[in-house]
């Protein structure tokens, strides 16, 4: 009884894995590319193929919102779920194919040349004329630099200017970077006292704020 129940069942199995002939489906090569996104994404290609990527860098604020950035603009330490202190950087492009785009945002002191940096990959939506961009109620969909507890830049990282680099790349391997400069300040009065304390230069890891 039990070998005709365990006959059946890989009768049962095999039926599922054969396409419509009846002929089991080929497996995949080695090395194929993926026939969907790692996401869901119905998305389009945004704007023209023709044409090289574009972008526009965005940061998250302390109200949820992003805001374009320009060359000298502040951006703001928020704290995250998982404690610390980051910024949330992101983009809005076009261009681009804008399923599984990797996005990498990275800070770095001039002086000491070390950089801090985030890369994940995400799915852009739609945000008018061609352009994708980060969504604003997800933090998954920026990348989350993390800047303190300070123990790697030679200055105070609040009112100080670092280099904000964030680079796009789609499946096709379509690509673009930008580089501004960018002053971080602590943008969460409800937590501005352990901002300060956390994001001060020589900070040691443990100490209570």
């Amino acid at each position: 009884m039990r070998r005709f129940v365990f006959s059946s069942l890989l009768v049962a199995a095999a039926a599922g894995c054969t396409s419509s002939s009846g002929v089991p489906p080929p497996p995949p090569e080695a090395g194929a590319p993926d026939d969907g996104p790692i996401f869901p994404c119905a998305l389009g290609f945004l704007g023209e193929k023709t044409k090289p990527v574009e972008i526009k860098l965005i940061a998250r604020g302390a109200d949820e919102k992003s805001v374009d950035l320009a060359d000298g603009d502040k951006v703001a330490l928020i704290l995250p779920p998982q404690g610390g202190r980051v910024i949330f950087v992101g983009v809005k492009a076009t261009n681009i194919s804008p399923c599984t785009v990797k996005v990498t945002g990275s800070f770095r002191d001039a002086t000491s040349k070390q950089v801090r940096v985030d890369a994940r990959t995400l799915n852009l939506v739609a945000a008018g004329d061609g352009w994708g961009a980060a969504t604003d109620s997800d933090i998954s969909t920026f990348s989350n630099v993390p800047m303190c507890p300070n123990q790697w830049a030679t200055t105070d990282i609040f009112d100080n200017v670092f280099e904000l680099t964030v680079a796009v790349e789609d499946p096709n391997g379509r690509k673009a970077s930008k580089t501004i400069k960018a002053t971080p300040t602590c943008a969460e009065p409800a937590y501005r006292a352990e901002c300060l304390c956390q994001c001060k230069k020589g900070y040691v890891l443990g100490h209570p704020c």
